[in-house]
């Protein structure tokens, strides 16, 4: 499933102002701790990840109030029974796209993700970066792989056990997402079809 625009503008706007790097953003939130990865060199490429957790299951003492109140409209649309991990990501430009690795975040059936993006503009030219799905066990997307760009607002949920990377942007804006993790009571089942896998990731 893909939304677009339904936490609304205010919430968009915090967060990005909050999150992504600007000119008015003096990156509090970023400090004092953060964790960050130094990905291997690709075609002479340096790239790095920031992540900070707003939320871990083993660890709930140390939620980011502030932050989980700001991001109810995502949590209320999710539904979970309950959330596993909230982690902020921001990953560097880089001058030729950089896949960051497929990669499963949960192999339980009824586990959910769900990518929220604080920035981007949804170009065309897939610039400002996207998320990649490799084929799904045997359904086989026409658009191989199947890729979604970085647009702000935008919210993109998927069961936790299909292999997917995130993908660098070219236009020197680093890309920023919150990631969650969360499992539901309701058993998310594989499209039968590759026009249903199609229809049940482009529908509203």
């Amino acid at each position: 499933r893909i939304y677009d625009g339904y936490v609304g503008t205010e919430c968009e706007d915090k967060l990005e102002k909050i999150i992504a790097p600007n000119p008015n953003n003096d990156m509090n939130f970023w400090k004092p701790e953060f964790d960050f990865v130094k990905f291997p060199e690709t075609k002479g490429e340096l790239q790095y990840e920031f992540t900070k957790d707003l939320f871990n299951a083993q660890r709930p003492f140390e939620t980011n109030k502030e932050m989980w109140e700001l991001i109810k409209p995502i949590t209320n649309l999710l539904k979970a029974v309950a959330f596993l991990r909230v982690t902020a990501y921001m990953n560097t430009s880089t001058t030729t796209h950089q896949l960051h690795g497929y990669h499963i975040d949960n192999e339980c059936e009824n586990a959910m993700t769900a990518i929220y993006h604080v920035n981007g503009n949804n170009c065309q030219d897939y610039k400002c970066g996207y998320l990649e799905f490799e084929n799904w066990g045997d359904i086989v997307f026409n658009e191989t792989p199947f890729r979604i760009r970085q647009h702000k607002g935008r919210l993109i949920r998927f069961p936790s056990k299909m292999r997917h990377s995130g993908v660098t942007s070219i236009n020197g804006e680093t890309r920023c997402m919150l990631v969650f993790n969360y499992v539901t009571n309701k058993m998310p089942t594989r499209p039968k079809t590759q026009e249903q896998a199609m229809q049940e990731a482009l529908s509203d």
